[in-house]
């Protein structure tokens, strides 16, 4: 879902040239949702539009990873993207039951496969239990091949890519999503696509987009709040930990913690107007902790980027997914070449090792 914050925040947009020799924490369940596009429903609540490959697997997100990742390296960006772990209880995405659902469907898709039923199979492949969750491990085996690094958190993808801003490992988190506010992300930039458009969500329509970057600290400054304050506000217009209060917007929801300057006090004075019956005390502490005290993984000690490993990706996309064999092959000359480029820009502009490893030591 995300907190709808673009009415209040101020973007400034960027040319793609200021971001090269940048090192930017990929939130990947964000992006990697855009890549794969869930493109609308159909009445039956089966997804429409989707590319199957002959396991009856969706492909887009593999393709839009490698494609992505092509466009990172010519950019002369490095990326590290980071993964949610198991989530709060309050957002309950991933719970023991699903993971175990996943397992068992793991076993069923391949059995349908192995039976030629190819029916059972696109069901199971396009299934609650199994598709966003296979998604999700196809990426992270993708990315592995690639050599691009990436870091489960043992929370949300948001906060542990805010954290790597804020410890200077990483310049900016992109994610098209506004949660990384909430975490105290200094630096964030959004709508990094080589198109420059983007699909709208549940129409077969684009519209144009613009490399954009927001200053936390310049925007609480501007609406003359803090962080504390910022977070009440996403309490009252939704988050992922809480579905919001009816009526309220962002710019109504700033008024109202301007005048009233805490939720407390704006559920006290406002509770005429508004249906504050679901948010109790005990939640707002919970989601307040969520938000100022996330968990993340501190545990970073060495983070490197790598040539391609052809041959497993190879492996993957064209002897496990039957991707078209030269349009791959090609894709991973250009990758191969584009990653050398980057690593070469990045040794003459940071002096850094040929290896290009980043430390704790290196970043600060």
């Amino acid at each position: 879902m995300g907190v709808k914050l673009q009415e209040i925040i101020i973007r400034k947009q960027v040319a793609f040239q200021d971001l090269a020799g940048k090192i930017i924490a990929v939130d990947a369940p964000n992006i990697i949702m855009g890549l794969f596009n869930f493109a609308r429903k159909n009445p039956d609540g089966t997804y429409a539009g989707l590319i199957l490959d002959r396991t009856q697997r969706p492909i887009s997100h593999l393709y839009g990873l490698l494609y992505r990742m092509n466009f990172y390296y010519y950019k002369n960006i490095f990326p590290i993207f980071c993964f949610d772990g198991r989530d709060s209880e309050l957002k309950k995405l991933i719970t023991k039951d699903q993971l175990n659902d996943f397992r068992f469907t793991q076993i069923w898709y391949e059995q349908a496969l192995k039976n030629e039923n190819k029916e059972l199979a696109r069901q199971i492949a396009l299934s609650r239990e199994y598709l966003w969750q296979n998604i999700i491990l196809e990426s992270k085996q993708l990315l592995s091949a690639l050599g691009v690094p990436y870091i489960e958190s043992p929370a949300s993808a948001e906060s542990q890519c805010a954290y790597l801003v804020k410890q200077r490992i990483t310049d900016y988190s992109n994610s098209q999503d506004f949660d990384s506010l909430l975490f105290g992300c200094p630096f964030l930039v959004q709508n990094i696509s080589k198109s420059l458009r983007r699909k709208v969500q549940g129409r077969w329509k684009y519209h144009k987009i613009i490399p954009q970057t927001i200053n936390f600290q310049e925007n609480l400054d501007n609406l003359g709040i803090t962080i504390f304050q910022l977070v009440d506000i996403g309490l009252l217009i939704g988050t992922d930990y809480f579905p919001g209060i009816h009526g309220l917007g962002p710019k109504k929801a700033l008024t109202l913690i301007r005048k009233h300057k805490q939720i407390e006090q704006v559920m006290a004075n406002e509770k005429e107007n508004y249906n504050f019956g679901e948010l109790t005390p005990e939640l707002i502490k919970k989601v307040r902790k969520i938000f100022l005290f996330p968990i993340v993984n501190e545990n970073i000690e060495e983070i490197t980027w790598n040539p391609p490993d052809k041959s497993r990706v190879f492996s993957r996309l064209c002897e496990e997914h039957f991707l078209n064999q030269e349009r791959v092959r090609n894709n991973l000359d250009k990758f191969e070449k584009n990653y050398e480029k980057c690593r070469n820009f990045f040794i003459y502009e940071r002096n850094q090792p040929k290896s290009i490893q980043l430390t704790l030591d290196q970043a600060n």
